[in-house]
This record gives structure tokens, sequence and C-alpha cells, in this order.
């Protein structure tokens, strides 16, 4: 039966999206867009106007709104994501006859676009380490450690247990993701499928994880070895980084990046850095990080210089 699309934009997004797309996405990603649509979609003039009524030129000056307030590129295309979404919906399952996203360019970029990322070479991730106090700041030696080598998510090493730890093979199993939201402390699935996955560690590494849960005495096998919130681990790394007087100022998340530029200038497969990370795609990890491995490039004039040696020497 077609829906009456005579109904309001505010009405089919509390109504029928909503509803429609809650039990099919994780709950971390239902509130965000429930958090945009009341704070850019709901207070707007398109708000109250009828989904078939709505046109491109409505679209258009309602991104022009949203770009007055001076977001970054990210979050102005993730607040134009969720309304695209609402009308693919209603054009999907609801017959909405013309969908008036369609041919309107989305405003802002996604983190995949940006040419520019940021990371720390071997040398400036060892500085930054060497200016912890090992002893005191066991934890986020540790925990920084773990990101660099290890290319976890953040919340994946957050919501990390003893019961995700083999020291007989030295890995991790990482299935699991934290999160904190309404002074609530939430471990969930993570991110995809493909992000479960078990992770070998490098052996000194191996050592400093195996000597902290031993100094956790009696540490219960399902709590979280880094009882912390991301808040705190931000705030951790920018005051070290002022301590060792790093100047390529990074975000946390910007040392799974750091990882993966590691182990490729090292000549690491692109498909072991895809199942390090645990990327969906080889091709996620193809478009994020294939500068990074000019070395690899260069094996194909090599290869040539190679044969024109050979056929100069014969």
């Amino acid at each position: 039966m077609k829906t009456d699309m005579g109904m309001t934009l505010k009405t089919f997004i509390e109504n029928k999206y909503m509803p429609d797309i809650k039990c099919q996405v994780k709950e971390r990603t239902y509130m965000a867009k429930e958090h945009i649509m009341k704070t850019h979609v709901y207070n707007s003039s398109l708000a109250r106007m009828s989904m078939s009524s709505i046109k491109a030129q409505d679209i258009i000056a309602w991104q022009n709104e949203i770009l007055k307030h001076g977001y970054s590129d990210c979050y102005n295309r993730t607040v134009n994501n969720q309304i695209v979404a609402a009308f693919n919906h209603a054009e999907r399952f609801y017959k909405l006859e013309k969908n008036p996203c369609r041919g309107v360019k989305k405003i802002g970029k996604s983190d995949a676009e940006k040419k520019m990322i940021r990371y720390w070479t071997k040398e400036e991730f060892d500085r930054y380490l060497d200016s912890m106090d090992k002893k005191k700041d066991a934890m986020y030696h540790l925990l920084f450690s773990l990101q660099y080598y290890c290319g976890f998510r953040i919340g994946e090493t957050l919501a990390l247990m003893k019961r995700d730890l083999d020291f007989d093979e030295n890995s991790i199993m990482i299935s699991k993701t934290y999160d904190r939201r309404e002074r609530r402390d939430i471990v969930t699935e993570p991110k995809t499928k493909s992000s479960v996955r078990k992770v070998f560690l490098p052996d000194a590494l191996c050592d400093e994880l195996k000597q902290y849960v031993e100094s956790l005495y009696k540490y219960p096998m399902d709590e979280r070895l880094f009882p912390v919130v991301v808040r705190a681990v931000e705030k951790k790394m920018h005051r070290q980084m002022e301590k060792a007087g790093i100047k390529n100022i990074i975000r946390v998340h910007d040392l799974r990046h750091s990882c993966a530029s590691f182990y490729l200038s090292q000549g690491a497969d692109m498909y072991a850095i895809q199942r390090l990370l645990g990327h969906a795609s080889i091709d996620e990890t193809i478009r994020t990080y294939s500068h990074f491995s000019p070395q690899q490039d260069r094996q194909i004039a090599n290869l040539v210089n190679a044969l024109n040696q050979k056929n100069t020497s014969g």
C-alpha cells in the first residue's frame, strides 16, 4: 500500500524512517542519527513541508543554512548524509515519486575524501613513548603502544579484557568495542564483521602486556583492562605531546594511520594491513594507504632497471 507522501518531512522521519532503521543499525549509530535530525532537520523549514512538495532548491537552501554554522567538512557531510538517507528510504520503500536530493551536490567531505592523513614516523613515536615514565604511566605506555603497533581503533583497545588475551601464542582477540554514552559504559559488537580478528603481538609488546596484566592482582576476566574513557586518553596524549616537545600534533585515531604507515614502510603486504586493521575490503585499505608505500611503487621501475642491466651485461 502506498504511503501518503503528503505527510511532513518531520512526521516521515519520526514515524517511518527512524522506526524502520532502529533494529538495523547499532545503538550508537541510531543515537547519532537521531541527534542530527533533532538538531539540524526538525527545527528547519524543511521539517514542516510535505515530502512530495520538497524540491531540489529547498535542499540546497537547507544546505546553505548548515554551512553558515562553520562546521567541519566531515561534519557537514555527515549531516547531509542523514537527510539524503531519509529521502532515499522514502523513495525506495514508500514510493516517493521524486527524490529532491538526486542531482544535488553534497556539502562537505568525508574522511575518506581528505587527502591529508596525519601520522607519526617510528622516530616520532619512539620520542613520544620515551617521554613517558614506564612505571608511573604503565597503563598509558602500554595503551599507546598497542595503538601504534596493532592499529586498533581506540574503542577496541578500551574494550579489551583478560579473556581476550592468549599469551601462549602472543595474540589478542578483537571482538568488541567500547563507548560511553549518557554516563554509561557500553561494550558492544565491533564496527563490522571484518573487525572481529586475531592480532599477533611483537614479543616485546607481548611481554609488556603480560607484565601489566600480572600487576592487576586477581583482576576479573571480564573487566576492562584500561578502565578509562576516550576523552581521558585524548587529554593524556596531548599533555604528553607537549612534554615531549613534538610539533607534529595528531589525534589518538591517527596512531592507527601511523601503524599502517610504519608497516608499509617496512614492506608489509597491503592485504596484511587490511587484516591487521580489520578493514571490510582491500579497496578501503588501498584507497587510504596506497600513498604510504613508495617502496612498492619503485619496484616497477626497479624491475625495468634490473632487466636493462641484464641485457647490457649480456
